[in-house]
């Protein structure tokens, strides 16, 4: 734990409040995203229903996937930092106010990984992590009802998105690395991502 939360610092801001600050934003971004989809939304509502799936979706989806990256190149003993995309956040707020996101608020920069095997761990460690946050979330939601079925069936939807997304093979998207580095894994993991989209996602998509 310790060297997780060991974040370093920059000459310009320290590691730690560019986590902070993206992990919010993004949060923030999910929240206006989900509400856009109520005419009517009081703000109650929102800050009792909407905003909570959009922290948690949020900080479950995109912060522990960073994470994710950041913890297993550390493993490998490879030096990585977290940097946030001031324009990306910005982007990701103002896509969500119509209801959709296009979300780049940053990513864990990884430094002289030449081993394709070692980038395919660090790179399946992301799309992994939302798949068992996912798995987590909708089990959850299995056990609860009313708004903290809502709640946890939406964030969990988010993390199979996310990580089917992410397992995408295109550069510079995870799958890409993956794939380069075992077909067979990517497989693997690729199908399970898809396969849980379908059934607990489609419905929110």
């Amino acid at each position: 734990m310790e060297q997780i939360l060991n974040f370093g610092n920059s000459r310009t801001r320290s590691e730690k409040e560019d986590f902070v600050v993206a992990s919010l934003a993004i949060g923030i971004a999910f929240s206006i995203a989900f509400s856009r989809i109520e005419s009517n939304l009081t703000s109650t509502e929102f800050l009792s229903i909407f905003l909570p799936t959009g922290m948690i979706a949020g900080v479950s989806g995109f912060a522990l996937h960073e994470l994710a990256h950041r913890q297993v190149s550390l493993r490998y003993g490879y030096n990585a930092r977290f940097r946030m995309w001031p324009i990306g956040i910005l982007f990701a707020l103002i896509t969500s106010v119509f209801g959709f996101i296009i979300a780049l608020p940053g990513a864990t920069e990884v430094y002289n990984v030449y081993d394709k095997n070692i980038y395919g761990k660090i790179s399946a460690a992301g799309p992994l992590t939302n798949i068992v946050m996912g798995l987590a979330l909708v089990t959850l939601a299995s056990f609860s009802t009313g708004n903290l079925n809502f709640i946890f069936s939406v964030a969990g939807a988010i993390n199979f998105f996310l990580a089917f997304f992410n397992l995408l093979p295109i550069p510079p998207l995870d799958g890409y690395k993956v794939l380069v580095w075992d077909f067979s894994i990517y497989a693997v993991i690729f199908a399970v991502s898809l396969v849980l989209l379908i059934v607990f996602g489609m419905g929110f998509f």
